[in-house]
């Protein structure tokens, strides 16, 4: 075999709101990349993280929720797809229309079920469901999974690795993700709105990163808070600036454990009227049109 070439590839994790995805890709690559809430605070684009597991190397991609509408043409440049459904409802979940519309899109190519959340399941019972799962005979592998608790992790990336085709390296080995810095530091931030804010107020904050520098030994932070109506503007401020204020410390919490770095962070709240409804602002956003 010619020298340099190993398992390197793309593997897309995919999957209904609030199944999982993004506590699956943290602990298959060992990282906090991607935002984790206890509310559903929808992924709304790529995240991506690398491991490399020996001497492989798989870049798994956290994705918008399958039902979101996002454009799954992504499925076409991958190598692998891993499905993550709840382990208790999974074959009715596997019978929705987004997720057959997926698996039909997904169709030439491995596709690995996550059986998520298995510890709801007792242990003796979790082979019961694998097999349920294997009688649709539509996966490559299945997998009883539980990212808190570590449990499958290994197994479900092996799965993974026998899909990944042999070539040239893809990325540098230094290289672990392939987001910027500043869209990772504005999803750390933005999750913490849905543990504070209502959803329709934290689904409609943008979060904009204006500058990312290094003072006096510390990671320097500055970022806008874009709301869509005028009368949200207080709500995110709070009286005496005390919601703000929490946000900011919940804020500084998560980037620090994102990037293992001091952080100061300064918030400022602006109001762009209606940005939620206009194209050119989504994009300008970050956010899927």
């Amino acid at each position: 075999m010619p020298s340099g070439i190993i398992p390197s590839g793309y593997a897309l994790v995919a999957g209904l709101s609030n199944t999982g995805k993004s506590s699956l890709l943290n602990a298959l690559t060992e990282t906090s990349i991607s935002p984790v809430a206890l509310q559903p605070a929808s992924t709304r684009m790529p995240i991506t993280a690398i491991c490399t597991p020996g001497n492989a190397q798989i870049c798994f991609v956290d994705t918008p929720p399958l039902e979101s509408g996002y454009d799954w043409s992504i499925i076409d440049w991958v190598d692998v797809v891993v499905l993550v459904v709840d382990i208790k409802q999974f074959d009715r979940d596997l019978e929705k229309p987004v997720v057959k519309h997926f698996l039909r899109r997904a169709r030439s190519k491995p596709v690995v079920l996550a059986l998520g959340r298995s510890d709801y399941v007792h242990l003796e019972h979790r082979a019961a469901y694998v097999s349920r799962a294997r009688c649709t005979n539509r996966f490559t592998d299945i997998v009883p999974v539980t990212p808190p608790l570590n449990f499958g992790i290994e197994k479900l990336k092996n799965a993974v690795l026998q899909n990944i085709p042999m070539r040239n390296r893809l990325f540098p080995r230094n290289i672990n993700t392939l987001n910027s810095k500043r869209f990772l530091i504005s999803e750390q931030i933005r999750t913490q709105l849905f543990s504070i804010l209502p959803p329709d107020v934290a689904g409609e904050t943008a979060v904009q990163v204006e500058e990312t520098s290094q003072r006096d030994g510390r990671l320097y932070v500055r970022a806008n808070l874009i709301v869509s109506r005028a009368s949200s503007k207080g709500m995110l401020i709070g009286r005496k600036g005390q919601t703000l204020d929490r946000i900011n410390r919940l804020s500084l919490d998560a980037i620090g454990e994102f990037t293992g770095e001091d952080c100061r962070l300064d918030l400022w709240v602006k109001v762009r009227e209606a940005w939620t409804e206009n194209k050119t602002d989504l994009l300008e956003f970050g956010y899927v049109c």
